[in-house]
């Protein structure tokens, strides 16, 4: 199906580039069965992970223009469609998201987009919220930008692509294209995101790591995007928030040890006092959830 959809698109000047990453099974034989279409090329890798295999394709790619699509998700047919039309409204622009559709293991599908921007191209604050805004699949970035970035980082299991569209969009002003053309396949087995993080410390030590590189990239950008320290905030609380209510206090202490100190400097005291002091947690709970009405006061959308 993945496969199919990319070559059922209404637009037709396109490369795929297929990164076996060293699976053993018999993958790559039936996909070569399946379709000779010259604009098809395989490359092998030994195993090296979801970020290695996506800097491998970008490195054989031949277009300025590049888009990633996992293996169990889909595009609709006008997908790359969508994205020309708005790559050339706005060539100054190194970023362009989609809305998208998600579907569960039961087939309902979901919409995965901001209702006051549907039907429109045009730019948007990426920050208001990512979890909305971004996915991999519905994503189109420039070859510079991805060098800018360096790429997605190797070796992490979890949140690579935060990491990277969180960064890409600190470099640029994104594009949003408010037409879902794009299917997000939720309930597989084996999904990073359905791994559950408590006190699995190897993917909590990843989320971190996301953090701290996105933290690194703003400074680099010139950390005059305040909407980004804004939603870091947020989502933090919003996760220490999930914790508590699951009495998961030592996953926030996790936290509060490896996060780089200069973004600890950026939650006030009452963040700390909340996350050091389980005892007074209905008091933490009222807080968090207090910020975020806040948020929502001020234009952002909700975090889920």
């Amino acid at each position: 199906m993945t496969l199919n959809s990319v070559l059922n698109q209404v637009f037709k000047d396109f490369e795929i580039l297929i990164i076996n990453d060293g699976s053993t099974d018999d993958g790559i034989n039936k996909i070569q069965e399946f379709s000779t279409d010259s604009r098809i090329k395989y490359i092998d890798q030994e195993n090296q992970g979801v970020s290695a295999a996506r800097n491998k394709g970008v490195s054989f790619a031949k277009y300025d223009y590049i888009a990633f699509l996992d293996g169990d998700d889909e595009w609709l047919p006008t997908y790359l469609t969508r994205m020309k039309n708005a790559i050339d409204m706005y060539p100054n622009s190194e970023m362009f998201c989609s809305a998208g559709l998600g579907r569960n293991g039961d087939g309902i599908y979901t919409k995965r987009q901001i209702n006051k921007l549907d039907g429109k191209v045009l730019p948007f604050n990426f920050f208001e919220n990512p979890h909305v805004f971004l996915h991999i699949g519905s994503t189109v970035i420039s070859r510079n930008l991805f060098e800018k970035v360096k790429g997605f980082p190797v070796g992490m299991r979890r949140n690579e692509d935060f990491a990277f569209l969180y960064s890409a969009a600190l470099f640029t002003n994104p594009i949003y294209s408010g037409f879902p053309t794009m299917v997000y396949v939720g309930g597989v087995a084996g999904q990073a995101t359905s791994v559950n993080l408590k006190e699995n410390w190897d993917l909590v030590d990843d989320v971190i790591k996301r953090y701290d590189i996105t933290f690194r990239n703003w400074l680099k950008s010139g950390s005059t995007n305040t909407s980004f320290i804004t939603f870091m905030k947020y989502e933090l609380r919003h996760g220490f928030m999930v914790n508590f209510i699951k009495n998961e206090f030592k996953t926030n202490n996790y936290y509060l040890d490896n996060l780089n100190s200069n973004i600890l400097g950026h939650l006030n005291f009452l963040d700390r006092l909340f996350l050091k002091n389980s005892y007074i947690k209905i008091l933490g709970i009222a807080y968090f959830k207090l910020s975020k009405i806040k948020w929502l006061l001020n234009g952002y959308q909700r975090v889920k």
